[in-house]
């Protein structure tokens, strides 16, 4: 019965763990400008929440059944249950939430750095833009006041 808690668990777990190590990766491919690489690991993140959601709703199916079972309201109440299979639980969920604060921290990071990495391209944008606009501007004046066959000689 608590088997199935605990193989959800190191399931998530294990999931957490590569979403952990992409979340690393993101940050060092937005440092190197690496967008191309970035925007696969985006997906591959999407493709992972979509997992750990699923096993969420699993636990969570699972745990309302022995709940409901039981005739208890929290985890705590359980009273049949060995001390290792407890003392498990509890110790993949710590890891787990663990793992989520440090990914949570990193992503901080990542948005920071993103939106950094966003305003030096809207800088760069806007420059060339002027530039443009600039040489454009001399293009269209050396050909107003100058007639074209004015610098040469005859």
């Amino acid at each position: 019965m608590y088997n199935k808690l605990v193989s959800l668990l190191e399931e998530k777990e294990k999931l957490v763990d590569r979403f952990l190590t992409l979340t690393s990766l993101q940050q060092e491919y937005i440092l190197n400008d690496n967008f191309d690489e970035l925007s696969k690991i985006v997906d591959e993140k999407g493709d992972l929440i979509e997992k750990i959601n699923r096993i969420d709703s699993e636990f969570l199916e699972e745990f309302e059944s022995i709940k409901t079972q039981k005739g208890i309201k929290s985890f705590d109440e359980i009273t049949d249950i060995d001390k290792e299979t407890g003392i498990l639980l509890k110790s993949l969920t710590s890891s787990i939430l663990q793992k989520l604060q440090v990914i949570k921290d990193i992503d901080e990071k990542n948005n920071i750095l993103i939106r950094a990495k966003f305003d030096e391209i809207k800088r760069a944008l806007k420059s060339m833009r002027y530039k443009k606009e600039a040489l454009k501007d001399y293009s269209q004046y050396k050909q107003t006041q100058f007639p074209s066959g004015f610098d040469k000689k005859e």
